[in-house]
Parts: structure tokens; sequence; C-alpha cells
């Protein structure tokens, strides 16, 4: 019963009786393998692209504004595109065409970036990137309700979640680490690895078939706030991705300079880090699925915001591997089965739109965290850094916890 109050009884049936059929294993990991471009993405950006742009800028100013731009981009694009999205209808489904578009967009942009010397054309170049890329994934995590049954979507999303695990951590170990030696060796493999894996999924994903495009009577925006339930997720999800976001923008300078390891010891934490992450995503999903999305994600914020405030104190490097562990389960349970817990608010029509909500919440949140966790670094020092953030995340479980009235 812990749910049950998201939907009313005949609702409950009606959706039952038109969800999708379930999908076979195969089915759901070829679908999966978006996610896969998605993570390999993120791994360049945070990895390769700084290097790139303070490289060609020889200005931290200039690469930190360009940077920036992902962050605009993330808190609109996603929104606007889920919007044509969810009216759309083609042959080709209404997500796959933006999808398309959105990755080939992001594939030519990198190949210029490699080609380019000029400071401008970087610039330029890097907000086709954004662009493409936030018109890809709000789509994309969209179409997992189109074609999954809602007591399928935690392993769903679990499978999603570890393939975008294994992108990112492919990434570092073939492209990323090879900045010093081989400068095209980065651009080279996420290109292989987005064009590959977003391939697969594009050509091997069948869209459920559509009716006629959806005819909305009132806005997205003004729909979402009379949502209660949808609204505090929102603001509970901005919290505690405010949270996250500073730790992993900030984690190799905050942990080289507290526990005084060298930058490649830091790095190596925060690769066990996601490696627990990518271990935990598949089976945070299925616990989802079977003790209740809802309580799964409380727990989860729980583990997440103890661990960074103890972090925050300890001295211990034999304990902060403890509490990298607990942090990345934490994590998976965050990136995995909140989403699906958010897919049950949704109105079943308007998907697109609302994960463009979502996304615009949750990449929102990178243009406040990192600029908060900077501030308190160099205010009151790195540990204080992981203290702040633990905050933010208990603020976002609090908001999760508040229940909507009983009619």
């Amino acid at each position: 019963m812990d749910e049950a109050y998201i939907i009313p009884n005949a609702e409950k049936i009606i959706e039952e009786r038109m969800a999708p059929e379930r999908r076979t294993f195969l089915q759901l990991l070829v679908f999966s393998s978006g996610l896969f471009a998605v993570q390999t993405f993120w791994g360049f950006n945070s990895a390769t692209f700084p290097l790139y742009l303070n490289e060609l800028t020889g200005s931290k100013t200039l690469t930190g504004l360009a940077l920036s731009i992902g962050g605009v981009f993330g808190a609109v694009m996603p929104v606007i595109v889920g919007g044509f999205s969810d009216r759309t209808h083609t042959r080709w489904g209404k997500r796959k065409p933006f999808i398309l578009a959105g990755w080939v967009t992001v594939l030519l942009s990198l190949a210029l970036l490699y080609m380019t010397t000029s400071i401008g054309a970087a610039m330029l170049l890097s907000l086709f990137l954004y662009a493409g890329f936030f018109t890809a994934i709000g789509p994309y995590f969209a179409l997992l309700p189109d074609l999954t049954p809602p007591g399928q979507r935690g392993i769903a999303a679990g499978m999603m979640f570890l393939m975008g695990g294994v992108g990112i951590l492919s990434f570092m170990f073939f492209g990323a680490r090879n900045w010093d030696t081989a400068r095209h060796l980065p651009f080279v493999w996420a290109a292989m690895g987005i064009s590959v894996s977003a391939g697969v999924m594009i050509v091997g994903t069948r869209e459920p078939p559509a009716g006629a495009p959806s005819v909305f009577a009132e806005g997205l925006l003004g729909e979402a706030f009379r949502n209660r339930p949808v609204l505090i997720f929102l603001a509970a999800m901005t919290s505690w991705w405010t949270g996250l976001w500073m730790v992993m923008v900030f984690f190799v300078i905050a942990v080289r300079d507290m526990l005084h390891v060298d930058t490649g010891d830091a790095v190596i934490k925060l690769l066990f880090l996601i490696a627990v992450y990518v271990a935990c995503a598949l089976p945070a999903g299925m616990m989802g699925d079977r003790l209740g999305h809802r309580r799964v994600t409380a727990a989860g914020l729980v583990v997440l915001a103890l661990s960074m405030a103890i972090m925050g104190f300890t001295r211990s490097v034999s304990l902060v591997w403890i509490l990298l562990f607990f942090a990345g389960g934490g994590y998976a349970v965050v990136l995995t089965v909140a989403y699906t817990y958010y897919l049950r608010l949704i109105p079943a029509d308007r998907t697109a739109g609302y994960m463009g909500l979502y996304m615009a919440c949750q990449n929102g949140a990178l243009l406040a965290g990192p600029a908060a966790a900077g501030l308190v670094i160099d205010t009151m020092g790195p540990r204080a850094m992981f203290i702040c953030a633990a905050g933010f995340i208990a603020a976002g479980l609090a908001l999760f916890v508040i229940r909507k009235p009983r009619q």
C-alpha cells in the first residue's frame, strides 16, 4: 500500500489494461544500449572536453563559460523537445526521430571540434554539441514507459543505468586517460561509443504504434504546477541533485586536499564509486519493483546523505573506501529507482514533456551545485563541501517523503 495513493483504483485498472506488453531480456538490452551513448557523452564532457577547451582557449574563464552552456541547454531543451515529441506522429514513431537527429548533431559537432583551431568556432560548435545531446536524451528517457509495463520498469531502468555505467567507465579507461599521449583517442572513442550504441538502440527498438498526435488543452507547466506529487518530487530532486553535483564535480579536488593524496589516488576513488554504482544499478531496479519505488528511493537517499556527511568528518582512508561503497549503492538507487517512481506520477500521454521537466531540474541543479561547492571549499574547506552536499540531499529527502493528502 506504500504507493497506492498515487493513482486511484479505477485509473490504475485502466492503466494496467492499456500498458505495453512485457519485453524480453534482449529487447531491454537493446533499448538500454542507448544509455551507453548518453554516459559516454557525459564522460567526454567531464573528463576530456574541459581539457580540450582550456588548451584551445588558454582561459579557464572561457572554458567555464563554454561548459556552463550545458547547464543552460539542459534546463531548457528537454522541456521544449519533449513537448514537440509528445505531439509528433511519424511512421518512425514519435521519439526516435528526435533521438536520431540529436545524436547526428552530436557526432558532427565532435568531428568538427576535433578539427577546429578557432576559439570562436569551438564556442559555436559547443552550442550545437549540447543542443544535439539534450534533443536526444529527453525522448530517449520518455521511450521507456512507452515500451514497458509498470511492473517491468524497475529492471528496465536498472539495465539502462548498468549499460550507462559501462559506457562512462569504458570511456574513462580507453578514451580519457589517453589525452596526454594521443589527443585523438578520446574523440574517436566517444564517436565510436555513441554511434554504435545509439545506432543499435535506434535500429533495434520498435516504438509501439501511436494514434493521432495528442492535443492538450493546457500548457505543460500549468498542468505540472497543479500536479502536487509531481511538483513536490521535482523540488525534492532539484535539492538532492544540487548536492550530488557538488560532490561529482569537485570530488577529485576535495578528496585530494582533505586526505592529502595525489590526483591519481583521488581519481581511483571516484572510479571505485562509479564501479559500485554500475554493479548496483540492476539490483536497485529489481528492489524497486519488488519493495516499492518510493520506499527504496527514500532508503537510498538516507544512505547517500549519511555517507556524504561522514565523509566530511573522517580522516581514515579505510573508512573512506567503505563510505564510497555505500555512496555508490545509494547513487544507483537515486538514479535508477527515483526515475521509475517519477514515471508513476506523470500522465502517459505527456511522458516526454514531463521527462523534460525532470531533466530540466536535474541539469538546472548543475548551474547551482558546482558554484555552491566552489564557494564552500574556498571559505570553509573541502570537508565542509561533503557536509553541505549531505544537507542538500537530506533536504530533498524531507521533501520527498511529503505525502499527497488522501482524497
